[in-house]
């Protein structure tokens, strides 16, 4: 298949809406007129980085900009297929799919203006939630970029807080917890499986599960060393 073959289906979709079509002009792939509106149309085999700049850069003189690419044999839906979507609207680029055999082609996505503030302003629960991560982080242990591998949360860090506490005083009350800013229930819920309940409403490590936290032991003996003049 050649780029050339998208042509015939994007070619007719214009000339259907009453533009003027004509085929490489000032290196654009396709350019069509109407009324002096101008759009541009770039065609690639694939979707790709190098398509999008092609695009963005087409929007210097064009008034829309549309990429163009074979349709799939099956279009899913899915978290990548959104995201693709997403990052057109960003860069208020349209997309169109080619069916070669049938000669057609389909509007996906129509280019428009992206309003940033407004989508930022329906992700308010998304920013305050990042925003409250990121204050309960008191050390930096993970490194940028890694995949498949433990985060260390802030809901992780004060887990090691309340081991720390439990290694320094033996035991422990949710009250105990809260006093230090450490959230109470973290006893009670016992998300990792590391401590365990000795008494009514006491806790105590469960040592059997301290290899579970051991790549963290420089941590937890830092956040120990603050806890020492605590009275229990």
């Amino acid at each position: 298949m050649k780029e050339t073959d998208l042509y015939e289906g994007v070619r007719k979709y214009f000339e259907e809406r009453g533009f003027t079509v004509r085929a490489e002009v000032k290196d654009m792939d396709v350019c069509a007129v109407r009324e002096g509106l101008i759009v541009g149309i770039e065609l690639k085999r694939n979707f790709s980085s190098d398509l999008l700049i092609q695009g963005a850069m087409r929007q210097k003189v064009c008034d829309l900009v549309y990429i163009a690419v074979p349709k799939p044999k099956r279009i899913r839906k899915d978290r990548a297929f959104n995201s693709m979507l997403y990052l057109l609207r960003r860069l208020e680029l349209g997309l169109l799919y080619v069916d070669i055999e049938a000669g057609e082609a389909t509007e996906i996505l129509e280019p428009s203006f992206y309003e940033l503030d407004k989508a930022r302003r329906t992700m308010v629960k998304k920013r305050t939630a990042l925003l409250k991560e990121f204050s309960r982080r008191t050390i930096s242990a993970n490194t940028g970029g890694s995949s498949k591998k433990k985060l260390l949360t802030a809901y992780r860090e004060e887990s090691l807080k309340a081991v720390a506490y439990l290694r320094e005083k033996g035991t422990a009350a949710p009250k105990d917890l809260k006093s230090l800013g450490i959230k109470p229930g973290l006893l009670r819920d016992n998300f990792y499986g590391w401590f365990m309940k000795v008494d009514r409403g006491v806790y105590a490590l469960d040592e059997k599960k301290s290899e579970d936290y051991r790549e963290y032991e420089e941590h937890i003996e830092r956040f120990r060393s603050e806890f020492t003049d605590i009275e229990s």
